[in-house]
């Protein structure tokens, strides 16, 4: 039953962050484009939503829950994994700002490093996921 609620959930989201704007004046998409570069990678379709969402989302790093240092350490490890060339030099940017040292920058590189390598030694050694989860519950 939870999995049919997250599924309905997560349609109804995505209708409504997916779903089309209103279309947009040629002045409304000169201030919006002017407001961001990054608003350029979007549809003319989803601009404004697009805008907003992105807005939305960097208040992740500066009044979510997490401090904002530790979350652009999060998403440098992250951006590390994923291998993505311009995520990466964005948080390094940011965490330098934010004062972090080398050491915490490498040591977020190196946590994301260390996670690929178990999980590839997990996955591709077919190593019992059912079992993991019981030593790791002490059974």
């Amino acid at each position: 039953m939870k999995k049919i609620f997250f599924t309905i959930l997560l349609f109804a989201f995505s209708l409504a962050v997916f779903s089309q704007d209103a279309t947009l004046t040629a002045e409304e998409k000169k201030q919006l484009l002017e407001a961001s570069p990054f608003n350029s990678v979007y549809p003319e379709t989803i601009l404004k939503s697009a805008d907003t969402y992105f807005k939305a989302q960097m208040g992740l790093y500066k009044e979510g829950v997490i401090p904002e240092k530790e979350a652009h350490l999060v998403a440098l490890g992250t951006s590390a994994a994923i291998k993505c060339q311009y995520c990466i030099p964005y948080h390094i940017s940011e965490l330098k700002r934010l004062g972090a040292t080398e050491n915490e920058i490498k040591t977020a590189v190196l946590i994301a490093a260390d996670i690929m390598k178990m999980s590839t030694l997990f996955y591709g050694n077919e190593f019992d996921l059912e079992a993991f989860k019981k030593l790791l519950r002490g059974e």
